[in-house]
This record gives C-alpha cells, sequence and structure tokens, in this order.
C-alpha cells in the first residue's frame, strides 16, 4: 500500500529547489523522486501543488541521470586504463555479472 502524503508533507516535498536537488546523493534524489511520484499518483493533491511536485519530479529525474551518466563515464574510463587503455561502453551484460 502506498502512502498518503498530507498537505504539509507534498508541500515540504514541493519546496526542494534546484540547488538543492543538485546536492543531492543517487540515493537520496531516487528516493525523493519515488515519494514524488508517490504524491503525484495521490488524489485529491491540488492542482498548483501537483505542478511545483512535477517540476521537483523533473529534477530529481535529470539529477539521478547525470549521476549514473557520470558514473558509466567513469567506469568506462576505469575499464580503458585497466583492460586495453581503449575506451568501450559499459555491458552490464558483459562486464556487470559476476561468475
Amino acid at each position: 500500500m502506498k502512502k498518503q502524503f498530507d498537505l504539509k508533507q507534498l508541500e515540504a516535498l514541493a519546496a526542494l529547489t534546484p540547488g538543492m536537488i543538485e546536492q543531492l546523493s543517487y540515493e537520496d534524489a531516487m528516493e525523493r523522486l519515488e515519494q514524488t511520484v508517490e504524491a503525484l499518483e495521490q488524489e485529491g493533491t491540488p492542482l498548483e501543488l501537483g505542478l511545483r511536485l512535477y517540476e521537483v519530479g523533473t529534477g530529481l529525474s535529470r539529477r539521478c541521470g547525470k549521476v549514473l551518466d557520470t558514473a558509466e563515464a567513469r567506469m568506462v574510463q576505469l575499464l580503458g586504463n585497466v583492460e586495453s587503455a581503449a575506451e568501450e561502453p559499459f555491458d552490464p551484460d558483459k562486464n556487470g555479472r559476476l561468475s
């Protein structure tokens, strides 16, 4: 069962600024993004608050994507340095499984 957010919790979530979002770790941004999605799916959220939550959710999604892109670039760099000095994209099926 999904959590029901009261108006105060919704407003606190919607109050995240771009600067605050930029400072979040991947895990914190993902947790807030999940909360934002649940809040948007909740019935009875006022329209203006829903629009602010949507903006916050978009920012959180971009933050998560940016962190993942940075991690992928680092993995490509490390893979190239360790194995063959040639950069290759990370393939989770090839490189991400332990035997």
